[in-house]
């Protein structure tokens, strides 16, 4: 068998995320922040509940989505064994040197979007250079989810966590 992977989603609003997610055989719970002031994070609480409700009896790798800005989230220590952070390169090289936070606090990068860099004055190295800037020693893969280009190199350095975490082989 694969590994049982669960994701949590965190929006302020809608469950497109997670209508998507589900798509993929993942088990996917939505966590909605409008209901409660619209936060543009999630607390740990939040988390501890809705991965009770998911059930992680049969989860090797559980995600959490936390809301998407590269500002709030950096502030809030969710449990999680370890912190990704997603840069569209669409959003310009220099958002690590705007926002060096929520980059100093992850353990792992991710440059989104590399298939459109023929179509965007954009340079993909400067922005993993910004990156490492503000965190010498952070891995920054490139990737394109899209494509899936690029995905390898990402999903062993996740492999190599499931493992020191759970013992299990993927």
């Amino acid at each position: 068998p694969g590994m049982g992977v669960g994701v949590i989603v965190g929006d302020i609003c809608t469950t497109n995320d997670g209508d998507r997610l589900e798509k993929t055989g993942a088990k996917v719970i939505q966590i909605n922040t409008d209901k409660f002031g619209g936060d543009c994070h999630l607390s740990a609480s939040l988390v501890m509940d809705s991965a009770q409700r998911l059930g992680c009896d049969d989860i090797d790798l559980l995600i959490v989505e936390n809301i998407g800005n590269l500002v709030c989230p950096a502030e809030f220590d969710i449990g999680e064994d370890a912190r990704a952070v997603v840069l569209s390169l669409t959003e310009g090289e220099d958002k690590p040197l705007k926002y060096p936070l929520m980059f100093q606090v992850a353990d792992v990068a991710i440059l989104n979007k590399i298939d459109l860099l023929p179509y965007l004055d954009a340079d993909a190295d400067l922005a993993s250079d910004n990156m490492k800037k503000v965190h010498p020693h952070l891995p920054v893969f490139q990737i394109s989810a899209k494509t899936e280009q690029g995905f390898e190199p990402w999903l062993e350095w996740l492999k190599v966590k499931v493992f020191e975490k759970t013992g299990k082989g993927l």
